[in-house]
């Protein structure tokens, strides 16, 4: 039930991934890692995001990179 709970806060923050891929690491498949994209929003925006993943139970570790607009 992890990957419903990671998109949530991000729709009800009003934004929708461009990018969406997960998959089961470790031998016995009891880690998910997942890597999340969004375009097109503001830093601060992307630090409410951040926020809102780091508060999902079972995440242990968000990385964010913000790319300055072209």
């Amino acid at each position: 039930g992890l990957l419903p709970r990671l998109i949530e806060p991000v729709a009800k923050l009003g934004h929708v991934p461009t990018r969406v891929h997960a998959s089961r690491e470790s031998g016995d498949g009891s880690e998910l890692s997942v890597d999340l994209r969004l375009n097109g929003v503001s830093p601060r925006a992307a630090q409410l995001v951040e926020t809102a993943l780091r508060s999902v139970v079972g995440v242990r570790q968000v990385l964010s990179v913000v790319e300055p607009e072209r």
